[in-house]
């Protein structure tokens, strides 16, 4: 679905991604870890459309994304759901969850994508008048993964979805992520928690100082002595 190709990437003179190789196949789960710093956000970024230019390619389902504005990586059925959740506070989870609908005309499909979105987060559609800031965080981040879905995406992209929320709604969005994986979403997870992106997912990159260090299936990558001992702290 997704083939990355020898993408370079800069801010400002500083080499932030440099000959990155990385594929993501139909219905497959990919975790994308390393240290901070190394480059994750950035890819994340890359692709979306969110950091131009790029040099190298980005094919997603036989388009080359490398040039795109977001607008239209979005219209193509890319989803990111951004570091730190980026909602609008004062507004209410339902008019946050609908923002993520924009594109979709059809009354009838929007309405779907709430039930499936209400249907995954219950507690979201009993707080669906509440304006999103007065959540917690482990509530906010499912508005932010419900907003994305709500684009009924082909590829879901998530940077550090257990970032500042408690080990409780932590268990909750991962079981969440792999419900939405066996419904046939192809997800992209960059993630702080690698024991539990490892578990999840089913191959997966490290990433060190904008390159990739190692690739494999996750399973094999927490077993690793060099992952545990560098990235695990083990």
């Amino acid at each position: 679905m997704l083939s990355v190709s020898g993408l370079d990437l800069d801010y400002g003179g500083a080499v932030a991604l440099r000959g990155v190789d990385l594929t993501v196949g139909e219905g497959e789960m990919v975790a994308l870890v390393g240290a901070n710093g190394a480059g994750k956000t950035s890819l994340l970024a890359a692709v979306s459309g969110l950091h131009r230019p790029v040099r190298g390619r980005i094919d997603f389902l036989g388009t080359d994304l490398a040039a795109m504005p977001p607008h239209q990586v979005s219209r193509r059925g890319i989803s990111l759901v951004p570091e730190g959740r980026r909602l609008f506070a004062h507004q209410t989870v339902l008019q946050n969850l609908m923002l993520g609908a924009y594109l979709e005309r059809d009354a009838a499909a929007r309405a779907g994508a709430l039930d499936r979105v209400y249907e995954l987060f219950p507690v979201l559609a009993e707080r669906s008048g509440q304006r999103a800031g007065t959540l917690s965080g482990g509530e906010q981040q499912m508005v932010a993964l419900g907003r994305a879905l709500m684009m009924r995406p082909r590829l879901l992209m998530l940077d550090e979805p257990s970032l500042g929320i408690s080990p409780k709604y932590t268990q909750l969005i991962f079981g969440v992520l792999g419900e939405i994986r066996r419904q046939g979403t192809t997800i992209l997870l960059v993630e702080q928690n690698l024991r539990a992106a490892l578990n999840l997912a089913d191959r997966a990159y490290v990433l060190q100082t904008g390159s990739i260090v190692m690739s494999g299936p996750a399973a094999e990558l927490a077993g690793s002595a060099e992952v545990k001992k560098s990235y695990l702290g083990l």
